[in-house]
């Protein structure tokens, strides 16, 4: 069952958000938009340093501070103690920074943690037995190299490890999801050559898992392509939910003609190791994170279509079977 929460206080929203939970309060924060005019009439891309609380039983947003970087398309999960952002990008280029977003004396507090071993942008992150576990992603801008390394951090030590790599090739604006104690990843975007030899998106329905007991194991393929919906993806009664994204079935539409991203549902079941495909009554949206409460995903804006972001949050209620 989809519902509306309070939309985020500014009119254009944002894509490539980090979101996640402190205690039962929502925070949200960073991304870019095009706020003074669209993409097709040449706006140009701003990042954003703004963090934004919405409390328990609130009617509304608030602004609660800045980041120490304007800063987004990194990946964000939610911990015991506050919500950490892992890397992404500025304007000037891909980051390596992580922070964890705290709730303090009422106020946010953004301590700055272990860095990753390298900057990344379009990764995925999942918490999995007391590890943060980051996938994929691109350490050059403008999508020129597509990466297949596991970086993995151990929140008792604060100190980040290499993995192995996954057995597969490298992509970005991948889903994530964690079930069982495994890591699942799903579908994204690789790269290969075009006729000039300069990289181009390829887009993937590969999806594997990883346990450090099984190592990587291929599972069935998405049945269509899918890239960047909201992750981590929620699970329940035993399906990964994969709630929009990109199809590629609308690829190179002009920005300005762009109809909106798919209205379409992928559920992978993971007894069976098979997909079902559904529809979303709702919302499509692409670039943007999932937050998991109890029995909800919460979905924190994203981009309606090329170039044109949303300020809307909706939430999906998840029953387990």
């Amino acid at each position: 069952m989809w519902k509306q929460l309070p939309e985020l206080p500014d009119p254009e929203g944002f894509a490539g958000m980090y979101a996640g939970l402190c205690g039962e309060c929502l925070i949200a924060a960073g991304g870019a938009n095009f706020p003074e005019k669209p993409l097709w009439e040449g706006g140009p891309k701003r990042w954003a340093d703004r963090i934004f609380l919405l409390r328990e039983g609130s009617d509304g947003w608030e602004e609660a501070g800045r980041l120490p970087l304007a800063l987004g398309y990194g990946a964000s999960v939610s911990l015991p103690e506050g919500v950490m952002l892992i890397g992404g990008t500025t304007a000037e280029g891909v980051r390596r920074e992580c922070y964890v977003l705290r709730l303090v004396d009422g106020g946010i507090h953004c301590e700055e943690t272990a860095p990753l071993p390298l900057g990344l942008t379009g990764h995925s992150a999942v918490l999995c037995g007391g590890k943060v576990y980051v996938t994929g992603g691109s350490s050059l801008p403008g999508e020129q190299d597509a990466l297949n390394r596991l970086f993995i951090y151990d929140l008792s030590r604060k100190e980040w490890s290499e993995g192995p790599p996954m057995e597969a090739r490298g992509r970005f604006l991948h889903q994530s999801a964690e079930h069982g104690g495994k890591v699942y990843v799903l579908g994204g975007i690789g790269l290969k050559e075009d006729e000039t030899g300069k990289p181009k998106r390829d887009m993937l329905k590969e999806a594997w898992s990883y346990s450090e007991g099984d190592g990587w194991k291929r599972l069935a393929d998405l049945p269509r392509y899918c890239a960047a919906a909201p992750t981590p993806a929620p699970v329940w009664g035993g399906k990964i939910m994969l709630l929009g994204g990109d199809d590629a079935t609308r690829s190179g539409i002009p920005p300005q003609e762009h109809p909106g991203f798919h209205r379409v549902s992928l559920a992978y079941d993971i007894r069976e190791d098979r997909w079902e495909e559904g529809d979303i009554p709702e919302v499509g949206r692409a670039v943007l994170p999932c937050v998991l409460r109890g029995s909800e995903a919460i979905i924190v804006n994203g981009e309606q279509k090329p170039g044109k972001r949303s300020n809307q949050v909706w939430s999906v209620s998840i029953r387990e079977e």
